[in-house]
Order: C-alpha cells, then structure tokens, then sequence
C-alpha cells in the first residue's frame, strides 16, 4: 500500500497556503502516493489535480449538529471539530503516514486531535499575525499560541517566520524550515493560456502589476500613494478580491490615479497577466513567504518588494527591496525597476521545484517517527 498523504485546510480559496496544498498535493501524486486533501468549507477557487482525494467536512454542521456557538466558545467548538475529523479520517481514509495542517484555525483545531504523523505548517509570522493580541492580553495570547503550536512539529515556510515562531513562544516543539513549492512548469504551461490583455485596456510588457487579496497586510495603500509620485510611465493592474476594494478603489480616486490603475478582480490563472506584465510588485507589510515573487521568478519576469516579514528577503537581493511604510523609497525603487527592468529579474531558486519540497517534508516526517 502507497503511503497516505493527507492535507488540511479551510478551503481551497486563491491564496498562498492553498497554491501550495494544490501543488504539493500534485507533487505528491507524482510519486504515485495516495494523496488526500481535506477542507472545512466548500469554496474551491482552485482545481486539484484529479489524482487527488478531495474531501469536506464542513464546520458550520458540526457546530449546528453539537449546538455549539463558536463565538462564546471557540475551544470546545475546535475539539468538536477535531473529533468529527478524526472519525472522518480513519473511516473513510485510513491511518495517514504524514499529515499537514495548514494555517492557524486548522492549527488551532488539529490541536485537538489524536490522528498520528501531524504537522503544523505555518504561512505567516505569528507576531505580525497576532500583533494586537499580543498588546492587549500577552500573557493569555502567548499561553494560547504554546497550546496550538506545541501540540504538533511544526514546518515554517521561511527562516524568518521559524526564528518569529520560536522568539514568540520558545522551542516547545521540533520545528524545522521548507519553503513553498513553485509548480514551474504549470506556471509557464498556464501563462501561455490566450488571453486579450486589450479586454483590460493594457498591453504585453506595457503595465505594472500586483497579485494580492484586498487586506491590510498586502499594503495597497502605501502602493497606491508611492504610484501617485511616480512618473507612472506604465499603469498599475491589481489583481485579487478582498474586503477592502472598494475603500482602494476610493484612494485611488482620491490620489487622481483612477485613470492609471485597473482592478481586474480575482483571476482563477492570474498567469498569463504576471507573464506579460513589465513588473512585479509585492508591497505586504509582512508575509510568511512571498509566493508571487517565485511564481514571477519561474516566468522571468522582474520583481521588487517590501522587506517585509519574512519570506522576501530569503528570495530577492537587497537591490530589489525597500522598507515596510517607505512611500517615497518605494516610489523611487518602482521608476529606478522601470528604467533598468532586466537588474530585477533574480532566477528561481531550483530547490523550490515541488518535488524537492515534498521530500522535506517526508525526510522531517520521518525524523519525527524514528
């Protein structure tokens, strides 16, 4: 029997974590394991391969089945959870031989768990992540973040979000570092689909462009008020959706660059528009990772970045990043990129193929069984 792969999530929406479960999980597919990816909600804005298992056990009828309310008390709620996930897991998939559970609320929950073989995989820098926490009730948020990420190992996709993680809560549990995966060949094989950039008012290598949901840790407005002191020889297309369009939407209205900067929404394969930008910009306050660095590094396309925390600094010079709040230094970083593109274009780093990182994550399984 093929060793049993299972991946946690809340659902497969178009982010980071859920780029990497999908590609892993293909990955995994490849070395002909059998693969399982196991999500809470049933939004799926990403496809899997059809190799992979594809499983839901929706929270919200575990909270109604159990008359539990979440919100007065979110513990019992998660350990309900985690039982109805472990019965599910053993009856319908068996004894999985790796386990990995992404992001905190899966985090949070599958520390309630008894299945074998468990790891947390952190996408993001805890203290950014729980940075408000952190200031009212220290003491209590510290406490609750040794429960959660010392119950299981747990693997940070950079060094920098792994020294975040041990600074925070010490070193109760193994922990190790293995970055995101970059489906190089998908991603090229994507960016060839057709697609009329006329339809968005832009054309090949004549625009800027930014991937990221609309959330405060992505930065669009210090993107937005940097763009407006540029020369801005080139228009800035935003993609993604989130809860704060409208209120960026408004900026840009209100800075007078409405007319330069395009919102294309959520793009199911925001590839062929990566592809045929002249620059990639990634402007978060902090990140775990940094994926559309690595996506726009496989397509050979130049990048330049906040140094935010932590993953951009792992993957870019330091030529290519500018502080976190620096408006008028990112100002100046986006016309000097425009006016030498090529200095910007940093090879992939070929340790991220998705093969490699699905090995580091069995050789760390495999450390925790021996």
């Amino acid at each position: 029997m093929p060793p049993i792969i299972l991946l946690i999530l809340k659902a497969l929406e178009g982010r980071g974590a859920e780029r990497m479960v999908t590609t892993l999980a293909r990955a995994y597919a490849d070395l002909t394991y059998d693969i399982h990816v196991l999500c809470l909600e049933y939004t799926q804005d990403m496809p899997l391969d059809s190799r992979v298992q594809y499983h839901v056990v929706p929270y919200d009828e575990v909270f109604s089945e159990q008359n539990i309310e979440p919100k007065s008390n979110q513990a019992q709620a998660y350990e309900a959870v985690a039982r109805h996930i472990d019965d599910y897991v053993l009856s319908q998939i068996g004894t999985p031989d790796l386990i990995l559970a992404n992001i905190y609320k899966i985090n949070w929950i599958m520390a309630y768990s008894q299945l074998p073989n468990i790891v947390n995989v952190l996408h993001t820098a805890l203290s950014k992540q729980f940075q408000n926490p952190l200031l009212d009730a220290p003491v209590q948020t510290i406490n609750h973040l040794k429960m959660v990420y010392g119950a299981h190992p747990c693997s940070c996709v950079s060094d920098g979000a792994r020294q975040d993680l041990l600074a925070l809560i010490g070193n109760v549990n193994k922990t190790t570092t293995i970055y995101n995966p970059c489906a190089v060949d998908d991603i090229q094989k994507a960016a060839k689909q057709s697609l009329a950039l006329s339809q968005f008012g832009i054309t090949y290598k004549g625009y800027m462009i930014q991937v990221a949901s609309f959330d405060s840790m992505k930065g669009h407005h210090d993107l937005l008020h940097a763009y407006a002191k540029t020369a801005r020889r080139y228009p800035l297309v935003l993609v993604g959706k989130g809860r704060l369009e409208s209120e960026i939407k408004q900026l840009a209205t209100a800075l007078g660059i409405d007319d330069c900067v395009k919102f294309l929404g959520f793009q199911a394969n925001p590839y062929p528009l990566i592809a045929s930008a002249a620059l990639l910009l990634l402007t978060s306050k902090f990140e775990g990772f940094g994926y559309t660095i690595v996506e726009a590094q496989a397509l050979d396309v130049p990048v330049i970045s906040t140094d935010c925390p932590f993953g951009p600094r792992e993957l870019l010079p330091a030529k290519s990043l500018v502080p976190v709040g620096d408006i008028d230094g990112l100002a100046i970083l986006i016309d000097q990129a425009i006016d030498n593109l090529t200095h910007y274009i940093v090879p992939l780093n070929q340790q991220l193929l998705p093969n490699h990182i699905a090995r580091q994550y069995l050789a760390f399984g495999s450390v925790l069984n021996s």
